[in-house]
């Protein structure tokens, strides 16, 4: 390689170091190579001359002008074994029996339903569920509209999701992004980038979380304090009623106090003490008209009351008279 080499890039040794082999020449590369090489190494890709400013989709395309002839030859050759082998379908189509292998009925209502859900769990995307299920997208609106428990369980997969997304994006803020160099093909050193974005942005919005819910908590106290407030008013505003104290039944009815006996006569009567001498039975004989004769040996009692104390009061004042 001389100094006035035009293929010498640019910075590279004059002399080729010993022990160490020249990189191949990529004049050869073809479009389908460098379509390939600039999907995988993106940027890093450094590639010929004739391909220096083209974008990935105009080395596509290129790539399938340039294999056109041979994908026109084989799906003409894979059309010939076709229509070739099409008599002997149709006469072993018609000839044999049915298969041993019964079909299976295609599965609806709710067991589809249920493998809808599974997909959707294992898929990232609901439109990658519904294909692997074979149903359409609108099918799975139309679910979640018409059965209100499966809307639930699919909100309850797709909240699951996005909370692992946010975990995972949690982790990954603030890791440094590094960049592969590539010289001719050969990685030959690397670019480290750290970005913070993510970090800054997740934790403003960690804080505008925390200071609306402590904003919310500040309302509902404000809240609480305006009701207590106007209870104490309306209970001010009301007329004081007497309280009434608590009694027990013998305060509420008292017992009469025994009232002691008088000692002055009432009406000129004798002093009656509190223990009155119970009434005594006198035994008197009766009068022999009035006897009957007692039977079987058996005594006759006669039990003649007391005199009242009006007939006694009156006997002595017969006897204050005849004094």
């Amino acid at each position: 390689m001389s100094f006035y080499d035009q293929n010498r890039p640019f910075g590279a040794p004059i002399g080729t170091p010993v022990g160490v082999p020249e990189a191949p020449p990529v004049d050869g590369l073809s479009w389908a190579d460098a379509a390939y090489l600039m999907r995988i190494h993106k940027s890093g890709f450094h590639p010929p001359a004739h391909m220096r400013g083209m974008t990935l989709a105009q080395l596509e395309a290129k790539a399938r002008e340039e294999t056109r002839e041979q994908r026109e030859a084989e799906e003409a050759r894979q059309s010939a074994a076709r229509i070739a082998n099409a008599p002997k379908a149709i006469e072993r189509a018609l000839l044999d029996g049915p298969s041993s292998k019964r079909a299976l009925p295609p599965q609806r209502g709710w067991r589809l339903r249920v493998r809808y859900l599974n997909q959707a769990r294992r898929c990232n995307t609901l439109r990658e569920a519904a294909a692997r299920v074979g149903i359409d997208e609108s099918t799975a609106r139309r679910w979640r509209i018409k059965y209100p428990k499966f809307a639930e369980r699919l909100a309850t997969i797709v909240e699951e999701r996005h909370r692992q997304n946010a975990d995972d994006l949690k982790l990954r803020a603030g890791e440094p992004r590094s960049r592969a160099v590539f010289f001719r093909g050969k990685q030959v050193g690397e670019h480290v980038v750290h970005d913070d974005r993510a970090l800054m942005f997740l934790l403003k919005l960690e804080d505008g979380q925390r200071a609306r819910a402590e904003a919310r908590a500040e309302r509902r106290e404000q809240r609480a304090h305006e009701i207590r407030l106007k209870e104490m008013e309306i209970e001010a505003k009301r007329p004081a009623a007497k309280p009434i104290p608590e009694m027990h039944a013998s305060d509420v009815h008292p017992v009469a106090p025994a009232e002691p006996e008088s000692p002055t006569p009432i009406n000129a009567l004798a002093a009656v003490p509190a223990d009155i001498v119970p009434p005594q039975v006198v035994e008197v004989a009766s009068p022999p008209h009035l006897a009957s004769p007692p039977r079987g040996g058996e005594e006759h009692e006669c039990h003649t009351p007391l005199p009242r104390e009006g007939e006694r009061l009156g006997e002595g004042e017969e006897k204050k008279d005849e004094t």
